[in-house]
């Protein structure tokens, strides 16, 4: 990937901070180059979009409800329903993203699908963060 051209206003900003680092004679696109190369090695792409799947996915509290449920017990989507006291689209709207999220996954019963929560560390991760909040 190429990084871009930097603005002026950037180009001056980054000069201005290599001086006050005490780094002077620096190539500004060498050392805009090198930011840009960290920024991409912190965290890779993929595993990236799958980190910001799950925080979307936590980012309702009823999600959270929901998941704390599915964690004790399997249940369709008319008993979240009734527990939530919502309507159909929007139960399964949350339990879109939580499915996205990979922290939900359905389980055919016949012509029943029930939901549970999904065995990975994430969920012991919630756990604890709420047990401490």
């Amino acid at each position: 990937m190429v990084l871009r051209r930097l603005p002026r206003s950037l180009r001056h900003r980054l000069e201005r901070l290599s001086e006050f680092k005490g780094k002077t004679g620096i190539d500004v696109s060498e050392y805009a180059l090198e930011l840009f190369k960290f920024s991409r090695q912190i965290v890779k792409e993929e595993k990236l979009k799958k980190a910001v799947k799950i925080f979307s996915a936590l980012s309702d509290p009823v999600r959270i409800k929901i998941l704390k449920m599915l964690k004790k017990r399997r249940m369709c989507v008319c008993e979240l329903m009734t527990a939530l006291n919502m309507k159909q689209p929007v139960v399964s709207y949350h339990l879109k993203l939580l499915k996205e999220g990979g922290l939900i996954k359905p389980v055919r019963r016949g012509k029943w699908v029930f939901y549970e929560a999904a065995k990975n560390d994430v969920l012991k991760l919630i756990d604890e963060i709420i047990s401490k909040a």
